[in-house]
């Protein structure tokens, strides 16, 4: 996850409530989803930028997980290719496996 994106969920996450934010991702690759996800949670692996020292505490999804909840004219439009060409499997392995070990005790 780019510097830019941490300050942007840095200052977000200091303004609403955990229970209020999800992360959104859209990465094409599992081990840069899975990075993302982890840094959204408070894990950030790489210790450097914005959340290097802040847990954020938040889920992060990726888009494809949510199909069921985008317009299925949106979907088409913006995302129905991705489905064709990506890992979802993968992806949707790798963010669901740091939801799980990261927020298990919810």
């Amino acid at each position: 996850m780019d510097q830019e994106n941490q300050v942007q969920i840095r200052a977000l996450a200091q303004k609403y409530s955990r229970e209020e934010l999800m992360i959104v991702l859209g990465s094409a690759d599992p081990e840069m989803a899975a990075i993302a996800a982890e840094t959204a949670a408070g894990r950030n692996l790489t210790y450097i930028g914005p959340s290097a020292e802040v847990r954020f505490g938040l889920k992060a999804y990726h888009v494809l997980e949510l199909k069921e909840f985008i317009a299925p004219e949106v979907y088409s439009r913006h995302l129905e290719m991705m489905e064709m060409i990506l890992d979802i499997p993968g992806i949707v392995s790798e963010v669901s496996s740091v939801r799980e070990q990261v927020f298990a005790e919810e």
